[in-house]
């Protein structure tokens, strides 16, 4: 009976679930939190010290009986680095190593001991390959690992949350076919918002909440602030395509209510979801569920998964690679030593001497063979560089393009940018996303006209209300295309 635990923490809880596959049916015997903060009830004020994460992990699954398992861990989006990229048309098998080769020119911080593995999302209307990318510092890597050690554990997979918490929704009734879904799921203090279809991830975004938007009134003003923002994103970086309904993720009359205020405040279908919903739950779970069931979707999608063996979106331990191309099995060897046997049997120094020539004739067939290879390896890169090369031909010169931005903004008492997001236009030329606060519609207004000029053409965006930030009041959404200059 294969057993896993998957496993997830943060800087206030530890969060497990174990499950069992039993023939073709999965189980899910536990789901459990457990409480990282220095001060726990009935510690000692005077002897709190800091928390050994992985102590009080071995502590938790001690007291539960739960022995050593492979393990299976999440890791959330704040830790990652996370690049849509669009990529000249290529074989399947040739995907990871260009996927690699761009994510080197447009990640920040991205050096060859990085782990990176991708999901590709579909074709351009250009017949361009678009992938969502995604990679994590070594450094973490080995901080999650050495975590897992002192609870005993050794990480079999470190899967990206977002994407096994949209395995498992995907996996029910709750996202129509083909329907483009926003699912947010609310964690401790954050939330995960991913636009998917299907069991498929586009977008992914995870967002922090200066409150719970489940307590009092008003506290989901943030949360529908960051789904606004989420929407607007992905339309954009989607072509245009717009999300058709919203899933939330837990159960419950809170869960209930806040459903409805989303729907009726931003005017979208929104349905609620409750993870633990048709599955196969153990004796002692089935009566006593946690709280927050949607805390543990990441956790369910991930075991399902695993024990369904349907596959990870990303796997940063075991990313998507190039296919080993079969061995060739040397069939003249045989041949050979069938000859020798033969000649053998008639002749003397003749056959010495041929065997000779035949050892050498080995030796200069395999040097050949070696030097093939690396002659098609320096091929294909070359090929491939070749095709990114022509596929970046017509990019801006990015430098003085943000040179000039910055001297066509605005002074910082009329208006400040948030995030600003360069790219490749959709044929020629650049796309700038620019998101910020502004003194009022105003000075939104002043922006458009500033910026505008004969190479560059801004599309308004949306913008909103914001007095988060005085003496800003409007938060401004906007995007600049700027025309290749004429050779």
């Amino acid at each position: 009976m294969p057993q896993l635990l998957a496993l997830e923490w943060n800087g206030s809880e530890a969060r497990f679930v174990v499950a069992a596959s039993r023939g073709e049916k999965v189980t899910i015997e536990q789901a459990f939190s457990v409480g990282l903060l220095p001060r726990q009830p009935g510690d000692d004020a005077e002897e709190v010290e800091e928390v050994d994460v992985g102590a009080r992990i071995a502590s938790a699954l001690a007291a539960r009986g739960i022995g050593r398992l492979d393990t299976l861990v999440a890791v959330g989006r704040a830790n990652i680095e996370l690049r849509q990229l669009s990529l000249p048309p290529a074989p399947a098998d040739e995907l990871p190593e260009l996927v690699r080769f761009q994510a080197m020119r447009e990640f920040n911080e991205l050096t060859d001991d990085w782990l990176l593995d991708f999901v590709p999302i579909g074709d351009t209307a250009e017949g361009a390959q678009s992938v969502l990318a995604a990679a994590i510092d070594p450094k973490l890597v080995g901080q999650i690992e050495q975590t897992c050690r002192k609870a005993h554990l050794t990480p079999q997979r470190l899967i990206l949350r977002p994407c096994a918490a949209a395995s498992l929704a995907g996996r029910s009734r709750v996202v129509p076919p083909g329907q483009l879904v926003l699912l947010v799921d609310l964690l401790t203090d954050e939330a995960d918002l991913t636009v998917m279809t299907d069991r498929e991830v586009l977008f992914l975004r995870t967002a922090r909440l200066g409150g719970d938007p489940l307590g009092e009134s008003g506290q989901s003003d943030p949360l529908l602030g960051e789904i606004r923002r989420t929407m607007a994103a992905a339309q954009n970086q989607l072509g245009g395509r717009r999300v058709e309904s919203i899933v939330l993720c837990g159960r419950g009359d809170q869960h209930v209510a806040l459903a409805q205020t989303i729907q009726q405040k931003l005017g979208i279908s929104t349905e609620l979801f409750d993870p633990f919903s048709g599955l196969e739950l153990g004796r002692e779970l089935s009566g006593d569920l946690p709280d927050r069931p949607g805390r543990f979707a990441p956790l369910l999608g991930m075991a399902l998964a695993e024990l369904e063996q349907t596959g990870h979106a990303i796997d940063f331990l075991h990313p998507r690679r190039r296919a080993k191309p079969p061995k060739r099995h040397p069939k003249y060897v045989v041949a050979g030593v069938a000859v020798a046997v033969l000649v053998c049997s008639f002749f003397g120094y003749r056959i010495l001497q041929r065997n000779w020539l035949n050892d050498e004739i080995k030796q200069l067939g395999n040097r050949s063979l070696l030097l093939n290879k690396e002659v098609e390896a320096a091929d294909e890169a070359i090929a491939a560089a070749k095709a990114i090369e022509n596929w970046t031909a017509t990019d801006v010169f990015w430098l003085e393009e943000i040179r000039k931005l910055s001297e066509d903004f605005p002074p910082a008492k009329e208006a400040k940018l948030k995030q600003l997001v360069a790219g490749p236009g959709a044929l020629a030329g650049g796309k700038v996303t620019l998101e910020g606060l502004a003194a009022g519609v105003e000075a939104i207004n002043k922006i458009v006209e500033d910026l505008r000029n004969d190479r560059r053409k801004v599309d308004r965006g949306s913008n909103s209300e914001d007095h988060s930030t005085p003496p800003y009041s409007e938060h401004f959404f906007s995007v600049l295309r700027i025309d290749p200059e004429e050779e």
